[in-house]
């Protein structure tokens, strides 16, 4: 198990530990956690407690690798986890309660904090009984919708215009938290969306109210409301798909197994190798698609007819019972 000792913050100066909020969980943090709301400092009824090291990552032992922009590993290590970048990363003890990221070069912290919100704490989430999923999800007058979509479908430049052009809130643009345990239930991830220069533009969004990203050429971050949305039902799921090519906006209702193969094709796992894990994941998610309508979604995807897409979108759900 991970040494208590290690809790507290050592070789990293000025770091003082503050209250956030992801996934329905309160973190007490000693390091800045960018994206995520916060709250007042309150470690003691904390769920996560979150602090930092300068000593090197410990070993341990290579479960699985990922592919994409971090190349994220997972060890195991004794009783506790590793997510490793790097020689920076992340041990987990057991419960998913206490965090210790380890940065030997105070110059990793920016991005070490990034995949600590991007990645690790959507498995922990996990880890307290919340089901995370790899979408993003937005808060509207008839409920929280959430958006389904391969990489690059569009889902962040489709969140933002729900956002800009509706006032819809963002609970997350790209690893949603749902709680399960009754009625399915929107959680708070992170602030804002993340956008390339074209969407900014092409959205007409203005020059003060997005901030470059550091580690991003061209990307931007759109934050167009203060605070995330409180919990709220989860009311549909839209599957973005091929552009329309007739200009139409276009809703399918899905049922049977496509539905549930939909939603599994976007599960986030903590470890990929537990068969009683995915077996979880598949019976939750199973009960979502029993749960939730799911909607294939085609549309234009020119951004002059985003507006009206943002609309045709409204006008749907609002049909749907609630």
């Amino acid at each position: 198990m991970i040494d208590s000792a290690g809790f507290q913050t050592s070789g990293v100066d000025g770091l003082r530990t503050r209250g956030f909020a992801f996934g329905g969980l309160r973190l007490s943090s000693a390091m800045e956690l960018p994206f995520l709301s916060a709250l007042p400092q309150s470690s003691g009824d904390a769920d996560v407690h979150i602090s930092v090291s300068s000593n090197p990552l410990p070993d341990g032992e290579l479960l699985h690798r990922s592919i994409g922009r971090y190349g994220l590993e997972l060890h195991k290590a004794g009783a506790d986890w590793l997510f490793r970048h790097g020689m920076a990363g992340v041990v987990v003890a057991e419960t998913g309660r206490r965090l210790v990221c380890h940065c030997p070069d105070p110059a990793d912290l920016p991005l070490l904090a990034e995949i600590l919100v991007r990645r690790v704490l959507p498995r922990i989430c996990y880890l307290h009984g919340r089901l995370p999923i790899h979408a993003a999800t937005l808060s509207g007058p008839a409920g929280a919708v959430m958006l389904l979509g391969t990489s690059g479908a569009g889902k962040s430049t489709m969140t933002a215009a729900l956002a800009r052009y509706l006032d819809w809130g963002i609970f997350s643009d790209d690893m949603s938290v749902l709680d399960d345990t009754g009625p399915v239930t929107a959680l708070s991830g992170t602030e804002g969306v993340s956008l390339w220069e074209e969407s900014v533009a092409g959205l007409d969004i203005p020059a003060d109210r997005v901030v470059p990203m550091t580690g991003y050429d061209g990307k931007f971050s759109y934050r167009p409301h203060a605070t995330p949305p409180a919990p709220m039902p989860l009311n549909a799921v839209l599957l973005l798909t091929v552009p329309a090519e007739d200009s139409a906006v276009g809703f399918e209702r899905l049922t049977g197994p496509e539905v549930l193969v939909t939603l599994c094709s976007q599960i986030v796992r903590f470890n990929r190798r537990d068969v009683a894990e995915n077996g979880d994941l598949m019976r939750r998610l199973g009960r979502v698609a029993s749960d939730v309508p799911v909607f294939a979604l085609s549309y234009p995807r020119a951004f002059a007819k985003l507006p009206a897409v943002a609309e045709a979108v409204a006008a749907h759900l609002d049909c749907l019972p609630a």
